[in-house]
Order: C-alpha cells, then sequence, then structure tokens
C-alpha cells in the first residue's frame, strides 16, 4: 500500500527594499533565498522514503493532516502484540469439523459467545468432515491477514500443513476439541480428556456388573485420534479389572448405520454380551435400535459420549445409563483465555489443558438440561 507523507514547503517572504538600491544587491538576496528553498526541499525528499514504524503504524490514529497506514510486512502477530484503542484484541477464526450434532452445534455457539465477551471478533466456519476443505479455510484466513490467531477443532492430521503457515504468517495457533498428533506449529492444545471418558464408562460398568462380565465395545473409526484417546482409557480399565471378558469389539465408524450392522451380528449370535460401551451417541443410537430388536433395550447398561438430543431423551426413558459431555462450556473458556494470554504478550503456564468431561445420567439431566439454556 502507497505510503502518504505529508508535503513539506517552506515560503519566504522576500523584504521590501529600498527603489533607489542597487540591482546587485536583490539578486544577491534572492540567489540566497533560492539556495535555501533547494535545501529544504531536498530534506523533505529525504523525509518521503523513511517507513514508518510498524509498531506506530499498528497504533497511529488518523488525524485531519497527516493517515498513516499500516506496512504491508506487518505481520497478524506483530500488530495483536497492542490491544486496540476500542478494547478488542482482534479478530481471531474459528474453524470447526462439523456441526451436525447437538453437542458440536452448542460448542460452536459459546466459543463465538465467549470470544466476543473476552474482547475478540470470531469468525466461525465448519469443515463438514472435510480435510481438504479445513486446509483451505486455514489458507484463506492467512491470506486475509484479518486474524490475529486461528483456534481449529481438527478434521486430521493434513491441517498440520496450515498451521506451519500461519506460524510463518505471525498467527497464533490452537487446536480445542479435536487436536493432532503433531503439534509443532500449535501454541497451545484445549480439549476434554477422552480418555476419562473412556475409563470412567468401564469402571461405572464394573460398579452395576461387578468385574467379571461379558463387554462389547463399539469403536470409532479406525486410527482417528478421538478413537485413540477413547481406547486409551477402555484399554487403561480392562488392565485395571482383568475378568472382564470382551466378547466383542468392533468399528461402528461414528455412524448409527454402521453400528447396526456391527451389532445385529453379535447380539444374534447367541453369545451374551452384558454391557456395551459407545464412542459416541451416534453409535449408541445405532445399537439401541438393535437391543430394541432383540428384547434388550434397557436390561444392560450402555454408556457413549457427546449427549446429543436423542441419547438423552433415552437416558430419561431408562433405555441408556448415561453419556459423557465433552464439557464445551469449559473447554471453550479455556482456549479463549489462552488466545488472550498469547495475543497481549503473555506467557502460558502449560501447552496442553484438558478438561474434566460431564457424567449425565437420569439423576442430574434435568439440571443439566437447564444449564445449557435450551440447547437439549
Amino acid at each position: 500500500m502507497e505510503k502518504r507523507n505529508k508535503k513539506q514547503s517552506v515560503l519566504w517572504k522576500i523584504p521590501e527594499v529600498h527603489q533607489n538600491k542597487r540591482r546587485k544587491k536583490m539578486k544577491k538576496l534572492l540567489a540566497v533565498a533560492m539556495a535555501a528553498t533547494m535545501v529544504l526541499g531536498l530534506a523533505g525528499c529525504g523525509q518521503k522514503n523513511e517507513p514508518a514504524p510498524a509498531a506506530q503504524a499498528s497504533t497511529a490514529k488518523e488525524t485531519s493532516e497527516e493517515k498513516v497506514t499500516k506496512p504491508e510486512e506487518t505481520t497478524a502477530g506483530e500488530s495483536a502484540q497492542t490491544e486496540k484503542s476500542d478494547g478488542s484484541l482482534g479478530k481471531i477464526l474459528f474453524l470447526q469439523t462439523h456441526n451436525n450434532n447437538s453437542f458440536m452445534s452448542y460448542m460452536g455457539e459459546v466459543f463465538v459467545e465467549v470470544a466476543n465477551e473476552n474482547g475478540f471478533e470470531c469468525d466461525h466456519l465448519t469443515a463438514d468432515s472435510d480435510e481438504a476443505k479445513q486446509l483451505s479455510q486455514i489458507e484463506q484466513g492467512i491470506a486475509s491477514k484479518e486474524y490475529v490467531g486461528i483456534v481449529c477443532d481438527c478434521t486430521g492430521e493434513g491441517v498440520t500443513l496450515g498451521f506451519k503457515e500461519a506460524k510463518e504468517a505471525g498467527m497464533f495457533v490452537m487446536t480445542l476439541h479435536e487436536g493432532v498428533e503433531d503439534n509443532t506449529y500449535v501454541d497451545c492444545v484445549v480439549a476434554c480428556s477422552l480418555a476419562q471418558t473412556g475409563y470412567e464408562a468401564i469402571s461405572l460398568e464394573v460398579k452395576e456388573l461387578g468385574e467379571a462380565f461379558n463387554l462389547a465395545i463399539v469403536n470409532g473409526s479406525e486410527g482417528h485420534g478421538a478413537t485413540v484417546a477413547i481406547r486409551k482409557g477402555y484399554d487403561k480399565a480392562l488392565a485395571e479389572y482383568p475378568n472382564i471378558n470382551v466378547v466383542f469389539d468392533g468399528a461402528g465408524n461414528w455412524n448409527a448405520e454402521d453400528a447396526m450392522a456391527l451389532t445385529e451380528t453379535w447380539f444374534s449370535s447367541g453369545t451374551k454380551i452384558d454391557g456395551v460401551v459407545c464412542m459416541n451417541d451416534g453409535m449408541a443410537t445405532g445399537v439401541r435400535q438393535v437391543m430394541k430388536d432383540n428384547g434388550v433395550l434397557g436390561t444392560l447398561p450402555i454408556y457413549s459420549n457427546d449427549c446429543e438430543l436423542d441419547t438423552l431423551d433415552a437416558i430419561e426413558a431408562g433405555e441408556q445409563r448415561g453419556s459423557f459431555d465433552m464439557n464445551a462450556q469449559s473447554q471453550c473458556e479455556a482456549a479463549v483465555e489462552a488466545m488472550k494470554t498469547l495475543v497481549t504478550g503473555g506467557t502460558l503456564k502449560e501447552k496442553e489443558i484438558y478438561v474434566d468431561p460431564l457424567l449425565v445420567t437420569k439423576e442430574n439431566l434435568q439440571e443439566y438440561r437447564e444449564s445449557h439454556g435450551g440447547n437439549y
């Protein structure tokens, strides 16, 4: 962007001389005046080529005499170090994997609200679970030069390419809820402890059924980050209770249809199943239908994650024991607070922040619904 500088000019007033003074003296005076004007003019040209310091360019106020504009080379990170005169901390880009269930929709609403309350403007986009689309959203955000930072609920490991570019552009990068394995270019990780949900789910079934029973496990997609994390919790509980017999263990791929197809064969096999754990509510919906078809719905414990509407209704009806909420409010508050610390030049006490999940059962269901403002 072309810089504008106030043109400098010097007006010289030539004194009146007596008419009978010699012409030679007037010529000398004119010569001196012209020489002085040329010197000042050259000084003005020298000032025009000096770039304004980046820090001043990002904070200077416009006046009627002179307009100071931000140099092109100023990065988002550099300009973010100083709070704007209107109290805003700048604009952040929040990218979600999807918003096709009640939890994810709620999380999107909460994040924008918390960001605004803490002095940030916030743009919110979803990627429809498309890794390439999310990477493109990151790249477009970088190119716009509008944002001081990106907060990403990640679709997959491929988005780390965008994180690298964002850091090179001077932006802050955080992951929220769904992260990545390679955090080289991530300033802060915020998530709910998925491993804790897995461990608690099996522990709750132990509390109801004892330390020896037949368990069926419905995993998410193989290799998915959330699948790996929740499985760590399952495996920890299984190691702690070695008399649990895992009779079935398969992938429901996060959806009801695949979970139904998977568990129909399990329940029709004749093998006794005492309890079921599912990695999300979508799959639990399919499993409950199979249990209903086989006449066992409500007679054996089933736990899952996300607290979707139909699962909460099933809990109320006694068809499912409980579901774990990923504590969207606490995740969003922790993420925004961390971004605020980074943008204002502070240092984070820890790079990885994990909040506790919330277990919703029939006993606390009404309280949970009320606390979520009618979203459930």
